[in-house]
């Protein structure tokens, strides 16, 4: 089965009457994690479902003191940004919504705990994150990678841990030393494309543009190339904090970090101000484009979590159907103010396939998909038409309706499913045209298209 998203025109001959919009996830207060010791700046939570036990897992990152060289930091200082070292917490519940923190004491050896959760040392300066769940490693025990900066400055190197459960984490010699300088986030994701990993980051050290690092077997590493960088149509002063990305359904998504700046800031760096997260896509996972150049996972009110700073961290297709986003919010914006306890995991959730979707307007919207060759009768649609209506039907390859899957022939569908399957008065589906290339085309009156699943493979000329 193949899926046809709407992030662009690329898979459209025909669109009328229908405008493109940016899906909008619902933050769900319920699901919302407190840790007195998280701070938004360093909290990228990842989160898991581990069907086997049918149980959502997360790891989430703390924030603790420890004796850093405070000659080595005075930029940091002058500004009243005290460093912090990263710390690993694990959490666990049945449904992904109401969180319980286990007492690791006796699991987990460690000389320096903070919490009864923490799974991961803290005496000298770790800044990594978001895990990555690695679903390709063959090796159940590094089903989870984290990649970090291990030491301070001149005597930091990049290291790698893996852990098969979240609780019990090793180091890998992978002779990595000084030769890889990763500033955090550090996001990497798998491309089944071209069997690689990616790792997201940026393109030097406190430079805040999206690089991509490429690499098979995270010994060897190709250049940092830009790959996502402000331009004209993005908020003034904005500079890019970090980009998750993920796979799906055959694409990749990419959580694009706002950091909107103070222009009256002065430094090597910007330090401040609040953070979103808006929406990148990409049909190979080398090169990205932008959905709309506004927030996608927005700032919550003044006072909520999220209400300075979202850090969308992890993207998790539910067993219901539905896409979670969970996120490290803090109540105040980046870096503002380290003292108050004001951080947490959150959750977003988001209609299946709802990350862009065409919306029908002025009466009647119409879509003509490019040329399609038909493998099997298997055709879904992702439709919301809870007052108007949708009919489909199959044009030849001479744009002419095929007899039997006309609009005329068409049962109209009023509703709001994921996963609808056309119906025809002649009780004729796709089985017709099996071998043959076609055109889909649908007729949407009041109603959301969000994406179309079948047994297809889009036409080549050549």
């Amino acid at each position: 089965m193949e899926t046809i998203l709407f992030f662009d025109d690329w898979a459209l001959q025909r669109r009328d009457n229908c405008v493109r919009r940016l899906g909008e996830p619902e933050w769900r207060p319920e699901a919302t994690l407190e840790d007195d010791l998280t701070e938004g700046t360093w909290n990228f939570p990842t989160v898991w479902y581990d069907k086997e036990n049918a149980l959502w897992k997360a790891i989430y990152c703390g924030a603790a003191e420890y004796p850093f060289p405070r000659e080595r930091y005075q930029e940091a200082l002058r500004r009243n940004v005290e460093p912090k070292t990263q710390v690993l917490l694990y959490a666990e519940s049945n449904d992904g919504i109401i969180w319980n923190r286990p007492d690791l004491t006796d699991r987990v050896d460690l000389k320096v705990r903070h919490r009864k959760n923490q799974v991961l040392e803290s005496g000298v300066h770790i800044n990594g994150a978001p895990v990555f769940v690695d679903r390709e490693d063959p090796d159940p025990e590094r089903r989870l990678k984290y990649l970090c900066t291990y030491g301070a400055w001149e005597e930091s190197e990049q290291r790698i841990l893996t852990s098969g459960d979240g609780i019990t984490w090793k180091f890998q010699d992978q002779g990595w030393g000084k030769r890889v300088h990763l500033d955090t986030p550090i996001c990497v994701f798998y491309n089944e494309q071209k069997k690689t990993y990616g790792i997201a980051n940026r393109l030097r050290v406190g430079e805040r543009r999206v690089a991509l690092i490429e690499t098979k077997d995270f010994k060897e590493f190709s250049e940092p190339r830009l790959i996502v960088f402000p331009d004209s149509e993005d908020p003034p002063m904005v500079q890019f904090y970090g980009m998750p990305i993920f796979q799906y359904e055959g694409m990749f998504v990419g959580l694009l970090w706002y950091l909107h700046t103070d222009p009256s800031e002065i430094g090597h760096i910007k330090w401040f101000g609040p953070i979103d997260s808006a929406l990148t896509y990409s049909y190979t996972g080398d090169g990205f484009n932008r959905a709309f150049h506004q927030p996608f996972i927005k700032r919550n009110e003044r006072g909520e979590h999220g209400g300075g700073s979202v850090y969308a961290s992890s993207m998790v297709v539910a067993p219901d159907n539905t896409i979670r986003f969970y996120s490290g919010g803090s109540k105040a914006e980046h870096f503002s103010n380290q003292k108050l306890n004001d951080a947490a995991l959150m959750l977003h959730t988001l209609r299946l396939d709802g990350f862009v979707y065409l919306e029908s307007y002025a009466t009647q919207g119409r879509i003509t998909l490019r040329g399609l060759d038909i493998k099997g009768p298997e055709l879904q649609i992702n439709l919301k038409v809870p007052y108007g209506s949708a009919r489909v039907q199959i044009l030849d390859e001479t744009g002419a309706p095929i007899p039997g899957l006309s609009f005329d022939e068409s049962v109209p569908f009023t509703g709001d499913e994921l996963f609808y399957e056309p119906q025809w008065n002649s009780g004729k589906d796709l089985a017709e045209v099996v071998g043959k290339q076609v055109f889909i085309d649908i007729e949407l009156s009041e109603g959301n298209l969000y994406a179309i699943r079948g047994n297809f493979e889009r036409t080549r000329f050549w």
